[in-house]
């Protein structure tokens, strides 16, 4: 994927952003976190709640790490194992989804449950 093309991708509205998201994470069955020298990487999104930026491919991950985290390593999470471990893990601990997250907290912070049950419903139509 071009550069050009992840941003162009970036500018969309959230609401945009998020099917595309869906519809790739659905397609790929992997999403795509940051991992620093200790763990993976976490931020505080816009309301100051610890969250997780995720990114629905390699190429959003990696861009990521050339414009913000220089430290960081992208690495894949299998879809499945997400759904089942993951995301209910993050939901005991409070973790929030930060979609197309950047160092400033900007991006689509969602609650691990909705996002749980929103590719669950993707995955059904």
């Amino acid at each position: 994927m071009y550069q050009s093309e992840i941003e162009e991708i970036f500018c969309l509205a959230e609401d945009k952003q998020y099917k595309y998201f869906l519809n790739m994470v659905g397609e790929l069955e992997q999403v795509w976190g940051l991992k620093d020298k200790e763990s993976w990487v976490t931020i505080k999104d816009m309301n100051t709640d610890i969250a997780m930026p995720l990114w629905p491919s390699y190429d959003f991950a990696r861009y990521c790490i050339e414009n913000q985290w220089k430290e960081a390593v992208p690495e894949s999470i299998d879809l499945f194992e997400f759904l089942e471990y993951w995301l209910l893990g993050m939901k005991r601990d409070g973790c929030r989804v930060l979609i197309f997250g950047d160092t400033e907290g900007q991006g689509i912070a969602i609650d691990a449950g909705k996002l749980k049950a929103d590719i669950e419903e993707f995955f059904t139509n």
